[in-house]
């Protein structure tokens, strides 16, 4: 039986005789007066789909009850069919005022009962159904339909809120944009875009916590508001894994030559709102794509001349895209990483790199059985 009801009646005979009526379509619970009957619906938290209640009973009534029905939770959407021996038009005024569904004559007739308890019921059930198709049409209207993301707008709202509430925390905004997606496009196919759009927002999605917003924003544009972060080191981190990821794309079925551009732009513990600090990362996202794409660029922050990179190398010898992606990403900050494919392009490193490496990772499992790793 998928629906319960609840019979509250001081007198048994009552309840025994609604109970047969209903028992071969509903799970039956009774009680035989108000303080009991609140019991068990406080005790069912929602599941009881229907209320048969006696007007007229001492302690609390039925009228009482229904007065008290409208403050509590598990209880004022909870549908209710009076039962009344009285033949007056005023109690049955009162009732439906209250917000009684129906009301139950006694002494019952029961082909009336059943006609009445179904038509509640139906009307119950239309109810929830619009109910739940308009909240399906409200999350619709928030959500970009392809990737299940906040859309624009919601995006938008969210994050200017969001940031409203900021006391001194470090919110961090990444603004990111699919480099060459026109290409997909052009060359493949609307579907094969809209494949690679689903792809690239799975990747940024899985990356970041459950406080962080991330919604799309535009076409082949994401964004994404990094809440309370405890420092910009993690925020370097998370861009530069994303952008290794994309740049080997390991086991990712999407061209070579799409990759990402990050603008990135904090908050700096102050107060700002969500155009200020999205204006601030879009520049920074320009830059990017202006330098090269595949590179994420700090607002406000000039970025480190590779040829003038004094750090310490991290001397990476691998073929392996999936390796690199996971070197690269996981490499400390403090170590700049120095690909190099085979073991003959070692005699290619520049001066700088050779007298500068503080640690050397070499992939041996792709390695022919000859060759001597060293």
């Amino acid at each position: 039986m998928d629906h319960i009801m609840l019979i509250v009646d001081d007198t048994e005979l009552n309840r025994e005789i609604l109970k047969v009526l209903f028992q071969s379509h509903f799970e039956i619970m009774e009680a035989e007066n108000g303080e009991e009957a609140l019991e068990t619906l406080q005790g069912c938290q929602g599941s009881i789909d229907i209320v048969l209640l006696d007007l007229m009973m001492p302690g609390t009534s039925g009228f009482q009850l229904l007065e008290r029905r409208k403050t509590l939770d598990y209880f004022k959407n909870v549908p209710v069919v009076v039962v009344t021996g009285s033949g007056q038009m005023e109690d049955q005024i009162r009732a439906f005022d209250l917000g009684a569904s129906d009301f139950i004559q006694k002494p019952f007739i029961p082909e009336i009962v059943v006609s009445r308890v179904n038509n509640v019921m139906a009307s119950s059930q239309r109810m929830l159904s619009i109910e739940m198709e308009a909240q399906k049409l409200k999350i619709k209207s928030e959500l970009d339909e392809m990737t299940g993301l906040c859309n624009k707008t919601t995006s938008e709202l969210a994050m200017n809120e969001t940031l409203k509430a900021c006391k001194g925390r470090l919110d961090v905004m990444l603004v990111i944009d699919i480099d060459n997606f026109k290409a997909v496009n052009d060359s493949s196919g609307h579907q094969a875009g809209d494949h690679v759009i689903r792809i690239i927002a799975d990747l940024i999605s899985g990356r970041f916590r459950k406080s962080d917003l991330v919604g799309r924003i535009g076409g082949d544009e994401f964004c994404v508001l990094m809440v309370d972060v405890p420092s910009m080191e993690i925020v370097h981190r998370k861009v530069n894994e994303l952008i290794q990821i994309m740049r080997y794309k390991p086991n990712l079925t999407i061209p070579e030559y799409v990759t990402l551009s990050i603008g990135v732009a904090s908050n700096g513990r102050a107060d700002t709102s969500y155009p200020e600090l999205f204006k601030k990362a879009d520049e920074a996202l320009y830059l990017a794509k202006n330098n090269g794409k595949a590179q994420y660029r700090e607002y406000g922050v000039e970025p480190v001349d590779a040829d003038k990179d004094e750090r310490p190398a991290l001397l990476l010898l691998s073929s392996s895209r999936s390796v690199c992606s996971t070197v690269q990403t996981l490499a400390p900050i403090q170590l700049r990483v120095v690909e190099v494919l085979r073991f003959e392009d070692l005699n290619s490193l520049g001066e700088r790199d050779k007298k500068n490496i503080a640690l050397m990772y070499v992939d041996v499992s792709d390695l022919d059985e000859d060759t001597t790793p060293y």
